[in-house]
């Protein structure tokens, strides 16, 4: 996999001018990650999708090389990534991680919580379900109010926090009327 900076906000478009002008036997794939997430629109809680990463189109390639020299003649792509370069590889653990969390249209879903201890545990939140599940030690901290988690993965080298979204389904531990 790798990585294209592009101009925010300009990621679709980009994505589509590839897809258009770079053959198949070249870009296997090009996506943007996105996720789910609620988000309160005047008192109603709504379910929407927002890239992950904005700023960047996603390719898949045997061929960098030649794709390379193609991303060359497709504007949009004034940005250098790194070292003077606007296109990057992501290294094996990346690109195994970003597919963990995202299903097989590339959006990371909305993992199901429920707040409260757990026997034997000191956290209060235990994820049941979603692409969090069994990523606990990623995750940097909790946003109830917002319905989001901040995680901790590697990208491009760096370790990058992103926000997720998660559904609170019931309370663990609290007697009625406390």
């Amino acid at each position: 996999w790798y990585v294209i900076q592009v101009s925010g906000g300009q990621e679709e478009g980009t994505a589509r001018l590839m897809q258009k002008r770079i053959p198949r036997d070249i870009l296997t794939e090009c996506f943007i990650p996105r996720k789910e997430r609620k988000k309160k629109f005047k008192g109603i809680w709504r379910q929407v999708e927002e890239i992950l990463f904005p700023g960047y189109v996603f390719a898949v390639t045997e061929a960098p090389g030649e794709l390379f020299l193609r991303l060359k003649s497709v504007e949009r792509l004034p940005k250098l990534l790194r070292e003077e370069t606007f296109f990057y590889p992501l290294s094996s653990e990346e690109e195994e991680m970003i597919q963990g969390i995202g299903d097989k249209r590339h959006v990371t879903r909305i993992s199901r919580i429920v707040v409260g201890p757990e026997a034997g545990r000191d956290r209060e939140v235990v994820i049941l379900d979603g692409p969090l599940k069994n990523q606990e030690g990623r995750i940097v901290r909790y946003n109830l109010h917002k319905r989001e988690v901040t995680v901790r993965i590697p990208f491009m080298g760096n370790d990058v926090e992103l926000r997720l979204g998660i559904e609170m389904v019931g309370e663990r531990g609290r007697k009625a009327g406390s």
